[in-house]
C-alpha cells in the first residue's frame, strides 16, 4: 500500500445506533461500515465479496459482528487513538489478520498505528470491539501491553457476552437509556480484564516459512509486477519453492501461484474496469500483469469474476477506490 493512503478518522458513536445487513460487494460493504476503512479489496474465490454486517453502538464502545464468506483480501484501517478487542467467532479454513494466524476461539488486541492485512479462504465469523484509548482510564495501561497479543475466549463466554447485548439493545429497542449501555461496556470490559489475569498473553509462533510469506503477502501488495515468478521469490527470501508452498497453503489456504495469480487478475480487472475499448485492449492489460496466453487468461478471468474481459472492458463502472493507484505500484522488475 502507498504512503498515506489510510489517515484514520477518531472513533464516533451513536448511542443507540444499530445496522444489520447483509451485502454482495465490496461498495456494500464499505459503505455500512462505521469508522472504519477498508482499502485496496482483492476477490480471491467468486462471488467472496458477500457477508453479513451488524454494528451496535454504546455509550463509548463500538461493537462490529462481521460474517465474511471468505476468499477475500483487504486492508482493514481502525479508527483513530482507538484500542481494539477481536474475536474469532469461528473460522472455517485459514486466515491471518496482520501477523497474526486465526483460529476459532482467538481474542486480539489492536491498534491504530497502521491499516492489518485482512485475508481468509472461507467462511469467517468475527467480532470486533473498538473504544478510544483516552475512555479506558487506568485499564490503558494493562490493555497497551497487549497489542499485538493473543489469548483465547475460554468456553466463548466473551462471544456469548457480545450476542446477548447485541439482542439486548437491538430485539425491542427502547428509549436510550446511557446506563444501561454504561453498564455494558463494563461488563465487557471487566470480562476482558478477567481473561487477561487468567491467561498469559503471546504473540502467536510462525514457522521461518510463514514468516517468508506474510513478507511475500505485503512485498506484493505493495510492489508488484507481471514477472514476478514463485522461484525469484525463493531465491530471493533464501527459502525452497517447497517451503513457500507449504507456508502459504498453511497461513492463506493457496498455493503461492494462485495467490498471486489471483492477485494479478484483481489488478487486471481494475484496469478493465477504469478503461474503454477505445482506451486499451485486452491483451494489452493481460500481458501488462504477466498473462502471455490469452485463452487461459480469459479463463482464469471469468470464473474468478463471472464475466469474461470483454464484458468489463465494455461496461461503465466508477468506484472511488482505484486499487492500483491507491494500493499498489507497479515495478518493471522485482
Amino acid at each position: 500500500m502507498k504512503k498515506d493512503t489510510h489517515k484514520p478518522q477518531p472513533l464516533k458513536i451513536n448511542e443507540g445506533y444499530f445496522i444489520d445487513q447483509q451485502y454482495d460487494n465490496y461498495e456494500m460493504m464499505q459503505a455500512n461500515i462505521t469508522n472504519w476503512k477498508q482499502l485496496c479489496p482483492y476477490q480471491l474465490r467468486p462471488d467472496s465479496l458477500s457477508g453479513r454486517l451488524q454494528i451496535l453502538h454504546l455509550h463509548l464502545i463500538q461493537i462490529v459482528f462481521g460474517k465474511r464468506n471468505g476468499g477475500t483480501m483487504h486492508h482493514a484501517g481502525s479508527p483513530k487513538d482507538s484500542l481494539n478487542i477481536a474475536i474469532v467467532e469461528s473460522c472455517k479454513d485459514k486466515g491471518c489478520f496482520g501477523r497474526i494466524k486465526l483460529k476459532t476461539g482467538d481474542v486480539f488486541f489492536f491498534d491504530d498505528k497502521h491499516p492489518n492485512n485482512f485475508i481468509a479462504n472461507d467462511t469467517i465469523k468475527f467480532i470486533v470491539v473498538s473504544i478510544d484509548k483516552s475512555n479506558l482510564g487506568s485499564r490503558l495501561s494493562n490493555l497497551s501491553k497487549v497489542i499485538d497479543h493473543c489469548i483465547h475466549d475460554t468456553d466463548a463466554r466473551l462471544t456469548t457476552m457480545l450476542r446477548e447485548i447485541w439482542k439486548r439493545f437491538t430485539a425491542s429497542p427502547t428509549k436510550i437509556d446511557t446506563q444501561n449501555y454504561q453498564k455494558a461496556e463494563e461488563q465487557i470490559l471487566s470480562h476482558v480484564m478477567e481473561l487477561l489475569s487468567d491467561q498469559m498473553p503471546i504473540i502467536p509462533k510462525l514457522t521461518k516459512g510463514e514468516k517468508t510469506a506474510l513478507d511475500i503477502r505485503d512485498q506484493v501488495m505493495h510492489h508488484i509486477d507481471g514477472k514476478i515468478s514463485i522461484s525469484s521469490l525463493a531465491k530471493q527470501h533464501k527459502v525452497t519453492e517447497q517451503t513457500l508452498q507449504n507456508s502459504f497453503k498453511s497461513l492463506f489456504g493457496f498455493t503461492p501461484k494462485k495467490f498471486l495469480r489471483q492477485l494479478k487478475l484483481n489488478l487486471a480487472h481494475y484496469e478493465l474496469q477504469k478503461n474503454t475499448p477505445e482506451q486499451s485492449t485486452i491483451s494489452n492489460i493481460a500481458i501488462k500483469w504477466g498473462f502471455e496466453h490469452m485463452g487461459r487468461f480469459s479463463s482464469y478471468y471469468t470464473e474468478l469474476f463471472g464475466v469474461n474481459p470483454s464484458q468489463t472492458l465494455k461496461t461503465p463502472y466508477e468506484t472511488e477506490d482505484d486499487i492500483e493507484a491507491l494500493c499498489v505500484t507497479r515495478k518493471d522488475m522485482m
